[in-house]
């Protein structure tokens, strides 16, 4: 695994897991002695995350796909488990973009039953946005009372999909991880515990690569 480091005029060391290696951010005095020290310690994690890092699987709501990439004009199809995919930049900007794309027509296909099911608990419906975010799954900002959404999700299993939407709408009443919430969140999704194990297993790609 290879392993960078950036002496910059930090306060502390930060760690970032990339599918290009490890890239570690240290103050400029921090001796490289305490650097490997850390990266000995805690290699078994590091080398994990790495290696799922790596090796993305590539699928879209949880089904395996195999993608045909050309750099040019923005453009993609979708035909049974084949995507063909262009973009003038590089496969990963196109494929964040697509992954956007496709994800805003799959909450508007679900978007009825989402609404019926929260209603039904005394939640009300607000504005979702999409992004591709390296560190989170979605979130919800409490001022703004909006939902964002990783579009990494539309590469998952709907049941994913559907534990986040809730996790998050559960914040639009009960904004901290305390009790109350969690029965709020089992309420909205029975199987929410299996649910969330199932995602802690994943890592979010920081580059798409073919």
């Amino acid at each position: 695994m290879p392993v960078y480091i950036y002496r910059k005029k930090n306060k502390h060391m930060y760690v970032r897991m990339r599918n290009t290696g490890c890239h570690i951010t240290v103050p400029k005095l921090l001796s490289h002695q305490l650097i490997q020290q850390y990266v000995t310690e805690n290699e078994r994690r590091l080398l994990q995350t790495y290696q799922k890092l790596h090796d993305i699987q590539y699928t879209l709501l949880g089904r395996a796909i195999t993608i045909d990439y050309k750099q040019r004009e923005f453009h993609y199809e979708i035909h049974h488990n084949q995507l063909k995919i262009a973009h003038p930049t590089s496969f990963d900007v196109g494929f964040k973009l697509f992954l956007k794309l496709e994800f805003q027509k799959y909450l508007e296909l679900i978007q009825h039953e989402i609404q019926a099911h929260i209603i039904k608990h005394g939640l009300k419906p607000v504005n979702i946005e999409i992004k591709y975010i390296q560190s989170k799954y979605g979130s919800y900002h409490r001022l703004k009372n909006k939902i964002t959404l990783n579009s990494y999700l539309y590469m998952l299993d709907p049941k994913l999909i559907d534990y986040v939407i809730m996790h998050e709408y559960a914040h639009t009443k009960e904004f901290h991880h305390q009790k109350s919430f969690y029965d709020l969140q089992h309420q909205l999704c029975s199987n929410d515990k299996e649910l969330s194990k199932w995602l802690k297993t994943l890592t979010i790609p920081t580059h798409f690569t073919l």
